[in-house]
Parts: C-alpha cells; structure tokens; sequence
C-alpha cells in the first residue's frame, strides 16, 4: 500500500529505501557481532544462537533487496 502510492513519485521512494537499506546492514552487523558481544546469560543455548543469528541474515538479506529493488524502480521510473 505505502509502495502503490509512491510509485509516481520516485523522489520519495529513495528515502525510503535508504532507510530499508541502512536497517539491514544493522541487522547484518548485529548478527555477526552476536557470539562476540552479547552478555554470556543472553546465550540461550548453541542452537538459539544459531537461530537467531540465521534469523538476523536472512531479515537483513531480504530488507537489502527490497531496497536495491526500489531503487531500481525509482530509477527507471526517473529516466524514462
């Protein structure tokens, strides 16, 4: 619904994929510092850490796509 009513205008969509962008490389930084950072009584257990971990890249993976994919909407939409 947000992405429908963006789309004639690919000025406002930019912000918004830079924003997707930034919060997926967060995850991403936050995931691999995970086993290194957090308080040893966070740790759950080998496989909830793993979980968790796996969790955190897939979430960023896909938040960076969307965003690429954005952008190259925008983009096109600019240029033609």
């Amino acid at each position: 619904m947000i992405l429908s009513k963006l789309q004639s205008s690919p000025q406002k969509t930019v912000p918004l994929a830079m924003a997707l962008l930034t919060t997926g490389l967060m995850l991403l930084t936050f995931g691999i510092a995970w086993p290194r950072l957090s308080y040893p009584a966070a740790h759950l257990g080998h496989e909830w850490n793993d979980f968790l971990r796996g969790f955190l890249f897939g979430i960023s993976i896909v938040l960076e796509t969307w965003a690429v994919v954005i952008l190259v909407v925008a983009g096109r939409t600019r240029e033609s």
